[in-house]
């Protein structure tokens, strides 16, 4: 192997561990001061002791690993408003996010009304679902911490009628950046070390 190719395999290995490194993580658990200023500063809004409860628990289990947060949600009429207000508190929240590895999974809209239900309120519909990852559920902690309170965060609760949130793990999605980048950067290098040798 020439030292060109060794540079470009060298290179393409370096490129996959950093990515790794940043988009996996090391599995770190919620530390016990994180855990506890969240816990401080959930006690200063509004969020009910049951769902305070739940979170922390959430964080109390931690497994190190990443998840999916999903969320159903409803707008306010008029929509359009609302959906304006919903999209300037996503790209802030977005933004703190993706820092920490974490994106949007998947989105839909609803087509219709609900078509199946079991001792739901017939009139509690939703409008869309979301699922977000989160690398780790300290990230979760963190963006937390960064959210409540915050002039974004009123907009979010502003432009929706109702919403429900859970996390779920464990969880797979066929294609996700953790195959899609490692192939990509295997194609390019492939694609360099063709040119090299030419």
């Amino acid at each position: 192997m020439g030292s060109h190719a060794v540079w470009i395999v060298g290179g393409a290995l370096l490129t996959y561990g950093l990515f790794h490194c940043w988009y996996v993580g090391f599995g770190k658990r919620v530390a016990p001061e994180l855990r506890e200023r969240l816990k401080l500063a959930m006690e200063k809004t509004d969020i009910p002791e049951f769902q305070r409860s739940n979170i922390l628990q959430f964080l109390e289990r931690d497994d190190g690993k990443d998840f999916v947060m999903v969320n159903l949600l409803e707008l306010k009429q008029p929509r359009a408003e609302s959906r304006k207000k919903l999209t300037a508190y996503s790209k802030i929240f977005l933004g703190s996010l993706l820092r920490r590895a974490g994106h949007p999974v998947a989105m839909a809209t609803a087509a219709s009304g609900k078509i199946e239900s079991v001792n739901v309120a017939p009139e509690r519909d939703w409008g869309v679902a979301f699922l977000v990852r989160y690398r780790s559920r300290t990230d979760f902690a963190e963006v937390m911490l960064e959210t409540l309170g915050s002039e974004h965060h009123g907009l979010k609760l502003d432009a929706l009628a109702r919403t429900i949130a859970f996390p779920a793990a464990p969880w797979s999605l066929a294609g996700g950046p953790r195959i899609l980048v490692p192939l990509l950067i295997a194609l390019l290098a492939t694609i360099a070390l063709y040119i090299n040798a030419v």
